[in-house]
């Protein structure tokens, strides 16, 4: 069995499309040491159903090769925070289904966009969020842990203000099953300048004002396409960006950031280059 010991842990987003069979056998050709991946397709509203022989190779496999955690994302067009209901019923039936999906596969994690209030306000979307996550949550009784995802701030999207997440977060009930996911592109393009020593303390700073580092439990590692306070989510590869190889180098070499697993969003035709930069700083 390989063990792996280091930290951070290096992981990615992998596809799902071929299988869960494939997506195994390709985070560990790849050298993956955590994974990310949806269980539905991402922008629409269909949802294949797993058999019981390939999600026994998948959990067999990671486990095997001691790939941990395992975390699903949540689709991009589900929007807790909708003001319509039908977007919103089709939001709490979305996070319900993949919560269980999530068990069903043996997921560490469900990474959760909060969403965009559209028509309603910031504060309206905020309390939708809540209320959808209580009513789930409440009743939940397995070990997979919901994470509000930090956003860009694009449009009218919740998320970009650390204290807009703390907002949600302390109205959850299940505080147990709740954490927060943090995008390092997304931070970026929302204002907090993660490119520095000098940078990172601050926003380390600000974490500690409001949600609390406890409540962190992996990071998005992303470059960013777009400058500093941009609020455009613009994926980059590590060093092709603006936080650029110098950023990345003190993000991962931070005491606190380091002790959480790191999953790459980078586009996936070069995604093996990125864990491999990754590595190297690491």
């Amino acid at each position: 069995m390989n063990t792996i010991n280091r930290q951070p842990r290096i992981g990615a987003h992998l596809p799902i499309g071929k299988g869960l069979k494939h997506t195994a056998d390709e985070a560990v050709v790849l050298g993956l040491e955590a994974l990310q991946i949806f269980v539905r397709n991402p922008r629409g509203r269909g949802a294949r159903t797993f058999t019981e022989d390939e999600i026994d190779y998948f959990m067999a496999s990671l486990l095997t090769h001691n790939i941990d955690p395992v975390v699903v994302h949540i689709p991009y067009i589900c929007n807790p925070a909708a003001a319509k209901e039908d977007l919103y019923e089709f939001a709490h039936q979305v996070v319900k289904e993949d919560l269980e999906r999530c068990n069903l596969i043996g997921a560490d994690y469900l990474v959760l966009h909060p969403g965009s209030y559209t028509t309603s306000t910031l504060e309206q979307g905020i309390d939708r969020i809540a209320q959808l996550l209580n009513d789930i949550l409440d009743n939940y009784t397995g070990k997979v842990t919901v994470c509000l995802e930090t956003m860009a701030g694009q449009g009218t999207e919740i998320g970009r203000d650390f204290n807009e997440l703390n907002t949600i977060l302390q109205q959850i009930n299940n505080q147990e099953r709740i954490g927060v996911c943090l995008d390092t592109c997304h931070v970026f393009a929302a204002g907090y300048d993660v490119s520095s020593e000098e940078g990172i303390a601050r926003v380390l700073e600000e974490i500690d004002r409001t949600f609390g580092r406890d409540t962190i439990k992996l990071i998005h590692s992303n470059d960013s396409q777009k400058e500093l306070g941009s609020r455009r989510d613009r994926h980059a590869h590590i060093g092709d960006g603006f936080i650029g190889l110098s950023g990345f180098k003190h993000i991962i070499s931070n005491k606190f950031f380091n002790t959480l697993p790191f999953i790459l969003e980078t586009p996936f035709e070069e995604i093996d280059r990125d864990i491999v930069t990754l590595k190297k700083l690491r």
